[in-house]
């Protein structure tokens, strides 16, 4: 039997029991994906990534990334997560390269006193990656009232950034209200996408821009309280839907209010001609947790 050192973080919050929490086990070499799959079900949060040595030693460390159904290929709090518990173990702070099973992410980690801060650029931009389900059928998955989901320029897509979302916008009130319909989620036929973000303008805090959930029950998660992921692919969506103006656009994104688990992600996101051209999505973590697992 080996143990093998973890710890766990709650992500995109800077005070713990909000956010996202993550676990991640910071050496990972000599476990099969099995065992990674295995130890993921035990912890039962919604991701938990596992720590190797880089394939290239010029980079900091490779990183796989498991939910509760599947490994992924990428996703937002587990890279920003692991990212500052890389940093912290290794008295590290400033620009990381972490490779990921979608590649190489280029990691910014921050510490003022006990504050930790970590911000990615995704080397995947985000676009529109196929038809999405009907709105109606997006309706009853969720529980919503016909004409919820907007039907006009901000209609549901299917977009990614490595990974793909089906978005769906919808009004603040409706947003707050959406449930979860197991057999009309199954309906939406969902293959090779992880889940679907429902988002609306504003939010709760008055410097949100875009509020947020994700619903992704095929993954083992019913819901997500912050979901960097398709955070990353969200200037896509809204790209698609309206004229954005060239240069930086500085976005929060709040989540996990719903759950008792507010969240907040802060995305950067630069444009040319209308199109998006870089994304680079950040936010604190706070450490909860240390212990030991042997297998």
């Amino acid at each position: 039997m080996t143990t093998y050192a973890f710890e766990t973080w709650d992500v995109f919050t800077d005070s713990v029991f909000a956010g996202n929490p993550l676990a991640v086990i910071m050496d990972g070499r000599g476990l099969s994906t099995d065992d990674m799959q295995k130890i993921t079900r035990e912890f039962n949060l919604s991701e938990t990534t596992f720590i190797l040595p880089p394939a290239d030693p010029g980079n900091t460390a490779r990183i796989r990334i498991f939910t509760l159904g599947y490994e992924m290929p990428f996703a937002g709090h587990p890279t920003v997560g692991t990212a500052i518990a890389i940093a912290r173990s290794r008295g590290l702070q400033g620009a990381l390269a972490l490779e990921l099973e979608a590649g190489l992410f280029h990691v910014q980690v921050e510490r003022k006193g006990d504050d930790w801060y970590s911000e990615f650029l995704n080397p995947n931009l985000p676009c529109e990656t196929g038809a999405a389900p009907a709105p109606e059928l997006i309706e009853a998955a969720l529980s919503l009232p016909s004409g919820a989901i907007d039907r006009s320029a901000h209609k549901p897509r299917r977009c990614g950034a490595g990974v793909d979302y089906i978005y769906a916008p919808a009004s603040l009130e409706d947003v707050a209200t959406a449930n979860v319909n197991s057999a009309a989620f199954d309906a939406l036929g969902l293959d090779n996408i992880v889940g679907v973000l429902l988002y609306a303008e504003g939010g709760v805090a008055s410097d949100a821009t875009y509020h947020a959930r994700m619903f992704a029950p095929n993954a083992g998660i019913v819901e997500d309280p912050a979901t960097g992921s398709a955070a990353a692919a969200l200037p896509g969506q809204i790209a698609l839907s309206e004229s954005l103006k060239d240069g930086e656009h500085r976005w929060v994104i709040e989540q996990g209010y719903e759950m008792g688990r507010p969240s907040r992600i802060h995305a950067r996101v630069e444009t040319v001609g209308g199109a998006v051209t870089s994304v680079r999505i950040g936010g604190a973590a706070a450490p909860v947790q240390n212990g030991e697992i042997t297998i």
